[in-house]
Formats: C-alpha cells, structure tokens, sequence
C-alpha cells in the first residue's frame, strides 16, 4: 500500500512539473490589477467570488483568513489573491494580502514594489510589523506584507508562535486577511501556515491543470484539517454561446493576459 501511495505522489509531482512547464510557455506573467478599465466580465466574476466567500467562511469574532493556493506554478494563483483582495477592499472592507511564498513571491510587484524587508524578515525577528505592512497605493483600505528576504526555512517560520500571534493581532485590526502560499503539490508551506485561517480556496487553471492532482490537493489540504471552501478556475474558455449570463462567472482568460 506504501508503494502505491509513494507512486502515486511521484507521479503527481511528474504531472505538476509537466503542467507548470505548459503553463509557463502560455503564461503572461503580468501583474494585472483590476481598475475602471477593467473589461466588466473580469469585474463581475471576482465580485462573485467575493460575495460567495463572505457568506462561505464561518462567522467568528475579528478577521477572516483565507489561503489561497495551487497545485504548481503559473496558474494565476497570485493574480487571483491579489485582485480578491482588491476587491474586498472596494467593498469599504480593511483587507491586507500577506506574501507567504517566500521562494518565488510576486505579491509586491503588483504594487511595483520589491519584496525585501518582508514576512520572513519579521517572523525571524529582523523587522518590526510596523515596517512590513504597507498600504496600497490601489486603494487605501488595502495593504500587504511582502514575501521578505529569501529563507531556507520557510516551513519553520509559517509554523512558528510568531506567524500565529501576527496572525492573530492582523485579524484584530483587518476585516479580510488574503494569505497567497506556493503550490501545495510542489511544497507544503501552504499547509504550515493553513491551521491559522478560516478555510483555503485552490486555483486551477482550465485545459491545464489535472483532475488527478486538483483531487490531490483536496486529499492534502484535507489531511491537514484545512477547510477548504471552494475552487476558482481561471484562463476559463467556455465554447458554448451563453448570452443569458453573458458568461463572466468563471470567465478569467484575460486577466492573466491583460485587458484584450
């Protein structure tokens, strides 16, 4: 049985590296931030997330947490967290996204910002919070905390007294805390920092990512106790004419792309 299960998470990792080069050949890695400009399909589909989030999390005293996470790479996981976030934000709500892939975060370059001087620079005791937290120059009732310097121990730190008690003091004086992870098929901080917050969403990415793995990710998260409260299928391309809806609510294949 051992076998087995050690076969199928190789072969699951073979899937995600395969995935992930498809989708960095295809990927146009901008930082796209929804604004007035913003075709109203895009608008539309993030105010329907939101929406659904705010009645999915469990209603409990302070801020909310979510994780948003992904199976592998260059799926538009940080896109995704990082327009919530906004939008959240847009809605009057005090919101701040915290960059917890300290490998490859891009939170801060959504804000044309560097990552330096972040999580992993206060969770190691090396800033203060009032030094990482900064307000976005989107909207003023959005910050976030950059992914920091480059860790060898990102696990340790996302697991530590010190991400629960930061964690605990942002729920206090935020309405929304939007938590972007790396892929959880690729490295397990996702799962280090999830116990923290109120439930995870997944990112996948249509004709790209595979049911076996999205089944994976839930089987993981779920192990960990996370709860997790739904998907968001992003790059979506439904060939099918939907006028009645005007087929915006899962319709995503321009914001990684920017606006057509």
């Amino acid at each position: 049985m051992k076998f087995f299960s050690e076969m199928s998470r190789r072969m699951s990792e073979k899937r995600a590296y395969r995935a992930s080069r498809k989708a960095k050949k295809l990927s146009y890695r901008t930082e796209y931030v929804i604004s007035e400009d913003t075709p109203v399909n895009i608008t539309e589909a993030f105010r329907s997330i939101k929406a659904t989030l705010s009645v999915s999390v469990p209603q409990k005293e302070g801020g909310k947490a979510i994780v948003v996470t992904s199976g592998y790479p260059y799926v538009g996981k940080t896109t995704i967290a990082t327009n919530l976030a906004l939008m959240f934000a847009l809605s009057d709500m005090k919101v701040i996204i915290i960059d917890a892939d300290m490998h490859r975060g891009r939170v801060a370059k959504f804000f044309h910002e560097k990552s330096e001087n972040g999580l992993s620079d206060y969770l190691s005791g090396q800033a203060s919070y009032e030094s990482v937290v900064r307000t976005s120059p989107a909207n003023k009732n959005l910050s976030y905390i950059s992914c920091g310097t480059h860790s060898l121990r990102p696990y340790e730190l996302l697991e530590s007294d010190a991400m629960k008690d930061l964690m605990d003091r942002l729920r206090k004086e935020y309405d929304y805390i939007i938590v972007d992870t790396p892929p959880v098929l690729i490295l397990s901080d996702a799962l280090a920092v999830a116990p923290y917050t109120d439930g995870a969403i997944i990112v996948v990415r249509h004709e790209m990512s595979y049911l076996r793995d999205i089944e994976r990710e839930l089987d993981l998260l779920k192990f960990a106790k996370v709860n997790v409260l739904g998907a968001v299928i992003n790059d979506y391309k439904d060939t099918r004419k939907q006028k009645e809806y005007g087929g915006y609510s899962y319709y995503y294949d321009t914001i990684e792309k920017g606006k057509k």
